[in-house]
């Protein structure tokens, strides 16, 4: 019984996590609408997961779900206020941001597309619902040289672009085609390039799987898509591709489905949506029941040696991989097979990266000595 025992209290922890993320989905499921209906959270509730929505950007979204309810009053929300102000207004200077380097890219002869960012916060009814810090611009392969030296100019303006190469191998190798159907959406005086519908609901779905569906925002960002889409939306366009592939977007919209609410039921991946793998919403859940860590926060650990040596223990129970994430990684299926061999192939293939970094950063800091 003593040998069982840190197997059951880690079992508890993981069942207070997914509780925890279950009342975070509780509370964002419609916030992103108009006229949301009222949270059914308590006060309690709202103050055990206030932490967890601001740590992963959803602070501003989760008071537009609570402004208009007995929950807009306990000082916790007041928390939830401020995100949304600050929001405001770093969405008036990225807005300001995009417009000049888009201008800048277009100067020397490329024509960026937008992905996520801006192109979804968009289609939100207040753009504070959804904050982000990157401008994410995809080019065409023949102009990744020219746009990269032109954005150097821009570094040192505050101004945080994430260039692509165009869409990476776990949404689409048909650049031309994914551009080719594109289409430009007003922002004041300037026109900006973004997905058609279908090629964006398709990105969201992917991104959100590939990064483990950690972060709940990106999941309301597929809802938003799903709900916005247009009488005329594509499905055989969205779902095009490998019968996997189809089947990752399928379990995307799933998760949007069991976890926020979005109505599905008219569309072709009703059948899926409503038989996912048991494992795949427990790990979304655990995962939003504990504080979000950005990519860029591990790295900065990663990045200091002695502390990664001493704390690594600690660290590699943290960053188990995520079960999600692990399949994607190595293109599994989303079935109902254990996820422990896609896990161990994940730690397999990212621990030479991982040495590699570790090794660099420990040189570089012995040439800086």
């Amino acid at each position: 019984m003593r040998v069982l025992t840190p197997f059951i209290k880690r079992d508890r922890g993981a069942q207070t996590r997914a509780a925890r993320g279950r009342l975070v989905a509780q509370l964002l499921a419609g916030a992103w609408r108009a006229s949301p209906h009222a949270p059914a959270n308590s006060a309690q509730e709202l103050e055990e997961v206030a932490p967890l929505l601001l740590r992963s950007g959803a602070g501003g979204l989760a008071w537009c779900k609570v402004r208009h309810s007995e929950l807009g009053s306990p000082p916790v929300a007041d928390q939830l206020h401020q995100a949304y102000r600050l929001q405001s207004l770093q969405a008036a200077l990225h807005e300001r941001s995009l417009k000049q380097v888009i201008r800048l890219l277009r100067g020397i002869g490329v024509d960026p597309m937008l992905v996520k960012g801006w192109a979804i916060a968009r289609v939100y009814p207040e753009l504070a619902m959804r904050p982000y810090c990157d401008l994410d611009l995809c080019v065409l392969p023949d102009h990744y040289t020219k746009a990269s030296g032109a954005l150097k100019g821009v570094e040192g303006l505050g101004t945080n672009v994430d260039l692509h190469l165009g869409f990476g191998k776990f949404y689409d190798r048909r650049t031309d085609a994914i551009f080719a159907r594109s289409r430009l959406v007003k922002l004041d005086d300037i026109d900006v390039r973004v997905l058609c519908e279908e090629d964006n609901l398709r990105y969201l779905c992917m991104h959100l799987l590939r990064h483990g569906a950690v972060r709940p925002l990106w999941l309301c960002d597929i809802a938003v898509a799903l709900e916005s889409r247009t009488s005329g939306f594509d499905w055989d366009q969205c779902l095009s591709g490998s019968h996997r592939e189809a089947d990752w977007v399928a379990c995307a919209i799933g998760l949007a489905a069991q976890l926020l609410g979005v109505d599905v039921e008219q569309t072709p991946v009703a059948p899926r949506a409503q038989k996912l793998p048991s494992w795949l919403v427990r790990a979304v859940l655990r995962d939003w029941g504990i504080p979000f860590r950005s990519p860029r926060q591990v790295r900065a650990f990663l990045r200091q040696p002695v502390r990664f040596l001493t704390g690594l223990p600690e660290e590699l129970l943290r960053h188990w991989p995520n079960p999600i994430a692990a399949t994607m990684t190595l293109r599994g299926p989303l079935n109902r097979l254990p996820r422990l061999p896609f896990q161990v192939g994940h730690v397999v293939s990212r621990t030479s990266a991982l040495l590699s970094e570790l090794i660099g950063t420990s040189r570089a800091i012995q040439h800086r000595s």
